[in-house]
């Protein structure tokens, strides 16, 4: 299991969450468990995460309120979340879902095989934008670097040609006294 690749999953039922648990178990990443919406935003100031798997239903505030929050914040609003619903949906119903931000909308039971290979791909996702980021900071460190390196070249270049200056003038004052 791969520590740094977190999935968040949210349903109000502990035994949704605990099948969620067994389908993705050899996805090589760490579930984190949210029983609650608050719950979720609680663990979305703890940790980031490569995608998110949010039940459409649950009381007090439901999947796409939540999401609604999740694509406000700077710091997920990337995130991709896919809708989980035991109830019917409507097209309307999945309109609104892929309105506030989800990638997909699956009904329950959800087939085990279909969640793993979306969750792949985003742990995939994740694993390479991870990368990229730490190539553009060296890159740029190596970019600063050479900005320092060049502005103490140039201010050693112009106090050469200082002296150098200093020095024809003082070779010019010697030559016209004699």
């Amino acid at each position: 299991m791969n520590e740094d690749v977190k999935i968040l999953i949210v349903d109000d039922e502990s035994r949704n969450l605990d099948a969620l648990e067994v389908m993705l178990a050899g996805s090589a990443c760490t579930l984190v468990r949210a029983q609650s919406a608050d719950e979720a935003l609680l663990a979305m100031l703890r940790h980031d995460f490569a995608a998110m798997i949010f039940d459409i239903r649950m009381p007090s505030m439901g999947g796409i309120e939540l999401a609604n929050l999740v694509k406000q914040r700077r710091r997920t609003e990337h995130v991709p979340i896919i809708f989980l619903t035991a109830h019917a949906f409507e097209d309307e119903d999945v309109l609104r879902a892929y309105g506030v931000g989800a990638v997909d909308y699956l009904s329950k039971p959800v087939n085990a095989r279909i969640l793993c290979s979306k969750v792949a791909v985003f742990i995939d996702l994740y694993r390479k934008t991870r990368a990229l980021a730490a190539v553009n900071d060296e890159l740029e460190r190596e970019i600063a670097a050479r900005r320092t390196a060049q502005e103490a070249l140039q201010e050693v270049n112009q106090e050469l040609e200082e002296r150098v200056g200093l020095l024809f003038l003082v070779g010019e004052e010697n030559g016209s006294d004699g």
